[in-house]
């Protein structure tokens, strides 16, 4: 996994005098960090289930979960968990990964997914960018998205960036049961 996590911040890495316009363009984009947050929205919908928590490693090279598996069928849609600007779309590890930069300065990661977008193309809130296709190693042998998320080099609990729950009201409970069960 740690191999993956240092291609992935490879490839983001601004470089001096980048042919390929990919670091360059990513410093104009987070130079532009709006400090207003945008709305974030479960890229696979709002039944989400949970395979593997995110684990924030104690270092860029640690071992760790960056970020969170969530349940999902083979050729599921996947979509845009916020507004921003498609940063990266190809291959990693043999995995089709999206990137998407948020005006926030969070990035979200998508894998493994068969793009439907390009480099460079802007997206909306809950805008398609592609489907699940393949497997990632942490839930193999199902089928699921990996969901990632950072601001820079910090990598992020993309559930977190999902909000606050609202109200929360603990009711009473008559079950005459105690926890622990004795």
């Amino acid at each position: 996994m740690t191999i993956v996590v240092i291609a992935i911040a490879a490839i983001f890495t601004p470089v001096a005098g980048d042919s390929r316009g990919l670091a360059s363009e990513r410093r104009a984009s987070e130079s532009a960090v709006s400090p207003v947050r945008p709305v974030y929205r479960a890229p696979l919908g709002a039944d989400l289930r949970m395979l593997t928590g995110f684990d924030a490693p104690v270092d860029r090279y640690a071992a760790g979960h960056r970020g969170v598996d969530l349940a999902a069928a083979q050729s599921a849609p996947v979509r845009s968990a916020a507004t921003g600007t498609v940063v990266f779309t190809g291959a990693v590890a043999g995995r089709g990964v999206v990137v998407v930069l948020h005006p926030d300065g969070i990035s979200t990661e998508y894998e493994p997914v068969t793009s439907a977008v390009r480099s460079g193309q802007r997206l909306v809130v809950g805008e398609l960018l592609g489907a699940v296709h393949g497997r990632h190693p942490s839930c193999a042998p199902a089928s699921c998205l990996h969901w990632g998320a950072r601001r820079k080099e910090t990598y992020l609990d993309p559930m977190e960036l999902l909000g606050p729950l609202g109200t929360v009201r603990l009711l009473p409970w008559g079950g005459g049961q105690h926890f622990p069960p004795s």
